[in-house]
């Protein structure tokens, strides 16, 4: 009879964490192979650079130091771009022919060149701050003195 109860104890554990993992194993990743091609780009460019390619840390050799990055940022770019849309096909080819370009400002910071502004992330606006800023440059006052208390009270006094 222990061996029953053990046995349905583990199963429900299973089943609770493949619950877990399932829910937990989504992906809504946008611009995952554009940011491959960006950053297999930069990668090659790199060493030209000066960049130091002995980051990240990697077991190969320094001749392999490029195929270690593409290899990272293959697995880094599930993550995919901080952007709400993919750049599409054209957009991601001007911003690697960006970085393969003479400028390498470009390589070590994409998002500086015009061709690849749809790397900078969206801002996102928070509307609760923006109201209490707005509340607090108008001069109005989110504070109840003791009058304006007693006005209150009284007022809801003469309603009930």
């Amino acid at each position: 009879m222990a061996f029953r109860g053990s046995r349905i104890l583990a199963v429900s554990f299973l089943l609770a964490g493949g619950a877990m993992l399932s829910s937990a194993c989504g992906n809504d990743a946008v611009g995952v192979e554009a940011c491959r091609t960006i950053e297999e780009a930069r990668c090659k460019r790199a060493p030209q650079c000066g960049v130091d390619m002995s980051v990240p840390v990697h077991r190969d050799t320094p001749s392999h130091d490029v195929d270690a990055c593409i290899r990272y940022y293959n697995d880094a770019c599930l993550h995919g771009l901080a952007t709400d849309k993919d750049p599409g096909g054209v957009a991601t080819q001007a911003c690697v022919d960006a970085i393969m370009g003479p400028n390498c400002s470009v390589v070590l910071a994409p998002e500086t060149s015009p061709a690849c502004a749809f790397l900078i992330p969206p801002v996102v606006v928070d509307t609760a701050a923006d109201a209490a800023a707005e509340t607090a440059d108008s001069g109005a006052s989110t504070d109840l003195s003791d009058a304006s208390v007693e006005t209150l009270v009284d007022a809801l006094s003469q309603i009930l």
